[in-house]
């Protein structure tokens, strides 16, 4: 996630290289073929009203891409605050600190686990240090390895003997309000956003920019090439922000910061427990923090 207001430009340049390229190229092929040939001219008039409607698309995209990322926001924030609520409940309910302990290893490798899993990557150390090496070869085995840590939870659960039926209930609760936040996260990373409306609106905006490179043709060669890759800028600085917004799970620097959540959630539930070994909060990189 994005930290800082001093974004760096070679950020921006990076992430819309090729698109700029190809509005200088369009450029110059209208330079050539209106100097050079008897091509009609389009009227500027014309290409305003394209680029206002593509104005209105592009805001109309970038809010529902948004959404999806505030979404995911908000289901991570969920995780933090049922994270905490599983340890104070279960300290509590019961006095049996060693189950307790091993309750809360289960949840800080649930949580790092689920953010390695939605961004597709291998399980980590801050993952296996907290589970025991046979339970770290049966997590490398099983098809999901998030839900494996909960079975792990679930048979923990079982073994508390100083829990009655309604406190046992109440954890449960929280453990299932857990699984829920987990599932509407994949939900959110295996539902693609519709790529025809982000074809359909990635060539209008180079259908925009070619009527715009005619119309303003009669400038001159270096003032045309200049004023198209000002106005192109954002557009294309936008719709890539919108493409980025749309998938917040893909270990980007606009991504919501999972991995931070997750030591955030860490060194939370080790404090609780009285944990001496507590690892330091990530910090900003550059101008994001991961």
């Amino acid at each position: 996630m994005i930290t800082t207001k001093k974004i760096p430009l070679k950020f921006l340049i990076r992430s819309t290289y090729n698109e700029f390229l190809i509005v200088v190229l369009f450029s110059i092929i209208a330079f050539i073929i209106h100097h050079y040939t008897d091509f009609f001219t389009i009227p500027l008039s014309i290409s305003t009203f394209l680029g206002t409607a593509i104005s209105l698309v592009l805001s109309f995209n970038l809010s529902l891409s948004y959404d999806r990322w505030w979404e995911a926001r908000k289901i991570w924030g969920a995780i933090v605050n049922d994270s905490r609520s599983l340890v104070l409940q279960l300290q509590t309910f019961s006095d049996d600190k060693e189950k307790i302990a091993q309750m809360t290893f289960y949840q800080i490798a649930w949580v790092h686990a689920s953010r390695h899993v939605l961004r597709d990557e291998k399980l980590s150390e801050n993952v296996t240090k907290y589970l025991s090496k046979e339970e770290s070869l049966e997590l490398e085995t099983s098809r999901h390895k998030v839900l494996k840590i909960n079975e792990k939870m679930a048979q923990c659960m079982k073994s508390f003997d100083d829990l009655n039926s309604y406190e046992k209930v109440q954890v449960d609760t929280t453990i299932v309000r857990l699984v829920g936040h987990l599932g509407k996260a994949e939900r959110i990373k295996k539902t693609v956003f519709p790529r025809e409306y982000q074809i359909v609106l990635h060539l209008s905006i180079y259908l925009f920019l070619g009527f715009l490179s005619i119309s303003l043709a009669n400038l001159g060669h270096h003032w045309e090439i200049l004023l198209l890759v000002v106005i192109a800028a954002p557009f294309f600085l936008l719709e890539k922000t919108a493409t980025h917004l749309q998938d917040p799970f893909e270990n980007r620097a606009t991504d919501v910061p999972i991995s931070s959540i997750s030591r955030a959630i860490e060194i939370n539930l080790l404090d609780l427990i009285g944990y001496n070994d507590v690892p330091e909060a990530i910090q900003v990189q550059d101008f994001y923090i991961d």
